[in-house]
C-alpha cells in the first residue's frame, strides 16, 4: 500500500514538472498570491495565515514565516480570497512544516466561488490513505473559482498516548493561473471571444468550456484554438470571425483573369479558392468609397508561389496603386497585417517564379468600417456632419466636418453669418439678408442690387443692373451702366433710337428715330413707327415704293402711278404744311423776344442784335423737337413722369 502512495506521488510530480516547465519557457502564468488576501480559522501566537503567500519558499519552520491554526476540535482551515474575482487556476503549490507531514495527513484542497466553510466548492485534492504525504508538492487543478481553501477536519496522532485535532501549519503556497479571459506568459493575452465564457486555458488559449461556432460558417470551430475553421459568416473575417469585412461588399478582380474567378475570395469560405497564374500577375479590391483600414487577413491556397517579395499596396486610383503606399513586402506570405492607413484599393502583388506567378486566394478579409460606421462590428453610425469617415473606436470625426459645422463631434451649427468648413467663411455682404446657406453661403432672399450667383459675390454682366440683375441697360452707349441703378457710364449721348438722358431708357416717340430722336420717319413707310434705330420701314413700303427707307421707285410703277401720284402730293401737301407751322413758330418766338429787348437798356442795342441772331439760329436748329413738343406736349410730360419715377425706382 505504501509503494502505490509513493507511485501516485511520483506521477503527481512529474506532472507538476512538466507544468513547471511549461510555465517557465513559453506560457508562464502568473502567482496569484499578490492579488488578494489570506485568512484562517484561527492563530497561534504570531504565526499569521499572511506569512503562508510571503517567502522564503521553503519547510523551515518559525512563528514568523509559516501560517499556525490552533489546535482544533473539529476542522482548521487555511483561505485566499482573489481581489479581482475569478481566475482560472491550473495548479497550486504547497510547502508545509517540515517534519510535520503527520498533521498534513488527510488535508482536501478546494477551488470555490464561496467563502463557505465547510467548502462546498470544486474539490481539487484529497490526500488519500494510507501512508504520509509529501510536505512539498504542486497539485494540478484547472478549474474556474475566487477562493482557494485548504481544509483539514482530521487531525493527527502524536504519539501512541497523543492524539491531536486538525491544525494547518503551511509556510509557503503558490497559486498559479491567470485572470479569467486571460492566457499566455505572464497572462498578457485575451481569452478569444469566440471561447464559451471568454474562458481558456492560460498554458496555450485553448477553449476550456469549447468555441461558440455563433458566426463560424457552418457552425465549425476547433475547440483547441476556438479558429472558425471554414470561414466566416455575415461580412467578418479574422481567425475567430470577431471583426468587420468591408471585402466582403467591395470588387475583387484578378489579372489574368485566371482559371476560378475572383469572387470566391471575398465569399466568406476559406474551401473555396480564386485562382490565377501569368507572367504579371494582380489581385485588387476596390472597396468602392476611400475608408478607414486597421488590418488584412489573407488565406492562400497551396498552389501559391510563395518565394519572393509579396507585396501589398494602398491606393485611391486603380490603375496608380504602383505609387500608393506599401503596407507589406516581405518574403513570408503575409496571412495576417496590421496597420492603419485610408484608401480605396488594395492590391496584392505575389513573388515571380521563372517566369511565371500562380496565386491562388481562398479568402481575404479587410479590416474596417463603411464610412458612415464605427465600432468594433461597424455597428454604430458616425456623425451625420463628418467630413469623412470618423474615427473607428470612438466615432469622432477625425478629418473635421462637413461644411456648416463645427467642434470635436461636429454638432455645433455655424453662427449667423458665416459658413463653410469649420464656419470660417463669411457671409457676402451683397446677400439682400446678411443670413446665408451655412453649408454654402448661398443668399437666402437673393442679392442687392448689382449682384447675382448664389452667394452674391459676382456683379451683374455688362448690359444689366439691378434687382438679381433683371433689367437692360440697352440704351447706353456700348450698354455700361452702373450695375445698381442703372445710369449710363456715359450720361452726354445714348445709343441711336433712345431720348438723350442719364438713363437712355426712353426710346423714340412713333416717326421719329436717330440720335436723340432727332429725325423724322419717312411718310413713304406702310407702317408705322420705323425702326427707332436707323429708321428703317420694318412693315415695308407703300405701293409703288421700295427701299431702306422707302424713297425708290418700284420697278412696278406704270400700274402704281396714280397711287404714287396721289401719295406724293399728300406728302408734299403735308411738308409744306409742316413748313409753315414751323415758320409761324419762329415768327412768335422772334416778335416775344423783340418785346424784350426794347425793354432792356439802350446801350445793349447792339449786343441784343447779336443775341437774336444767334437766338434765330437756335431756333431754327431745333424746329423740329420745338414742333415736337407743341404736337406731343402730353406725351412728353407723360414720360417726365415715367423717368422720374424710374429714378426713384
Amino acid at each position: 500500500m505504501h509503494f502505490n502512495r509513493l507511485n501516485y506521488a511520483l506521477n503527481v510530480q512529474m506532472h507538476c514538472l512538466l507544468i513547471l516547465n511549461c510555465v517557465h519557457t513559453t506560457c508562464a502564468q502568473d502567482n496569484l498570491t499578490p492579488f488578494g488576501k489570506a485568512s484562517q480559522s484561527s492563530q497561534f501566537i504570531t504565526a499569521r495565515p499572511t506569512n503562508a503567500i510571503h517567502t522564503p519558499i521553503s519547510n523551515t519552520f518559525s512563528f514568523s514565516h509559516c501560517s499556525h491554526t490552533n489546535i482544533e476540535k473539529t476542522a482548521a482551515w487555511w483561505m485566499f480570497q482573489l481581489s479581482f474575482g475569478t481566475a482560472y487556476i491550473t495548479d497550486i503549490t504547497i510547502y508545509y512544516r517540515e517534519k510535520f507531514a503527520r498533521r498534513m495527513d488527510g488535508f482536501k484542497l478546494f477551488v470555490t466561488n464561496t467563502s463557505t466553510i465547510p467548502p462546498n466548492g470544486y474539490l481539487c485534492y484529497e490526500d488519500p490513505d494510507p501512508g504520509l504525504p509529501n510536505i512539498t508538492q504542486t497539485i494540478p487543478c484547472n478549474q474556474l473559482g475566487q477562493y482557494v481553501i485548504y481544509f483539514d477536519n482530521k487531525g493527527s496522532r502524536e504519539n501512541e498516548t497523543r492524539y491531536d485535532g486538525p491544525v494547518v501549519e503551511l509556510c509557503y503556497v503558490a497559486i498559479n493561473g491567470c485572470q479569467k479571459s486571460f492566457w499566455g506568459n505572464n497572462c498578457g493575452n485575451k481569452c478569444s471571444k469566440n471561447c464559451i465564457g471568454r474562458l481558456c486555458h492560460p498554458t496555450n488559449g485553448s477553449c476550456v468550456w469549447g468555441c461558440n461556432t455563433k458566426h463560424c460558417l457552418n457552425d465549425i470551430c476547433d475547440i483547441q484554438t476556438a479558429v472558425c475553421t471554414d470561414g466566416c459568416k455575415e461580412r467578418r473575417t479574422g481567425n475567430y470571425c470577431n471583426k468587420y469585412n468591408i471585402a466582403s461588399d467591395g470588387l475583387i478582380v484578378q489579372t489574368p483573369s485566371g482559371s476560378q474567378r475572383a469572387s470566391l475570395a471575398n465569399d466568406g469560405n476559406n474551401k473555396s479558392c480564386s485562382k490565377t497564374k501569368g507572367l504579371t500577375v494582380t489581385f485588387q479590391v476596390d472597396l468602392q468609397k476611400e475608408s478607414i483600414v486597421t488590418g488584412v487577413h489573407i488565406n492562400f491556397g497551396e498552389s501559391t508561389t510563395r518565394e519572393g517579395n509579396h507585396t501589398l499596396y494602398a491606393s485611391n486610383t486603380s490603375t496608380s496603386w504602383k505609387c500608393g503606399t506599401i503596407l507589406y513586402k516581405e518574403t513570408s506570405l503575409p496571412t495576417e497585417i496590421h496597420f492603419y492607413a485610408v484608401f480605396r484599393y488594395l492590391t496584392y502583388v505575389p513573388p515571380v517564379k521563372k517566369a511565371i506567378s500562380e496565386l491562388e486566394v481562398c479568402e481575404i478579409g479587410i479590416v474596417g468600417c463603411p464610412p458612415s460606421l464605427y465600432g468594433p462590428l461597424c455597428n454604430q453610425s458616425c456623425q451625420g456632419n463628418c467630413r469623412g469617415p470618423c474615427d473607428l473606436t470612438t466615432g469622432q470625426c477625425i478629418f473635421g466636418c462637413s461644411s456648416g459645422w463645427s467642434g470635436d463631434n461636429c454638432k455645433q451649427a455655424c453662427q449667423a453669418g458665416t459658413y463653410g468648413k469649420n464656419c470660417l467663411e463669411t457671409c457676402s455682404s451683397n446677400c439682400l439678408n446678411l443670413q446665408c446657406n451655412a453649408g454654402n453661403g448661398e443668399c437666402f432672399e437673393g442679392c442687392n442690387d448689382g449682384w447675382h450667383g448664389s452667394d452674391c459675390k459676382q456683379k451683374c454682366p455688362t448690359g444689366q443692373f439691378g434687382r438679381n440683375c433683371s433689367e437692360f441697360c440697352e440704351g447706353c452707349i456700348s450698354r455700361t451702366c452702373d450695375p445698381r441703378n442703372g445710369v449710363c457710364d456715359n450720361k452726354t449721348v445714348c445709343n441711336t433710337g433712345y431720348v438723350y438722358g442719364k438713363y437712355c431708357n426712353i426710346t423714340c416717340n412713333d416717326g421719329f428715330y436717330g440720335s436723340n430722336c432727332l429725325k423724322l420717319c419717312s411718310s413713304f413707310c406702310l407702317y408705322q413707327p420705323c425702326n427707332y434705330g436707323t429708321g428703317e420701314c420694318i412693315g415695308g413700303c407703300v405701293s409703288g415704293l421700295e427701299g431702306f427707307n422707302c424713297t425708290q421707285v418700284s420697278a412696278n410703277k406704270e400700274d402704281d402711278s396714280f397711287i404714287l401720284s396721289t401719295q406724293i402730293g399728300l406728302f408734299s401737301g403735308g411738308f409744306l404744311l409742316g413748313a409753315l407751322v414751323v415758320t409761324v413758330v419762329c415768327i412768335l418766338v422772334l416778335k416775344k423776344r423783340q418785346i424784350r429787348k426794347k425793354r432792356g437798356k439802350k446801350n445793349a442795342t447792339k449786343k441784343a442784335q447779336s443775341d437774336e441772331k444767334q437766338q434765330y439760329d437756335d431756333v431754327r436748329m431745333e424746329n423740329v423737337s420745338t414742333y415736337q413738343d407743341l404736337t406731343e406736349d402730353s406725351t412728353s410730360n407723360e414720360y417726365d413722369q415715367i423717368n422720374t419715377a424710374y429714378i426713384n425706382h
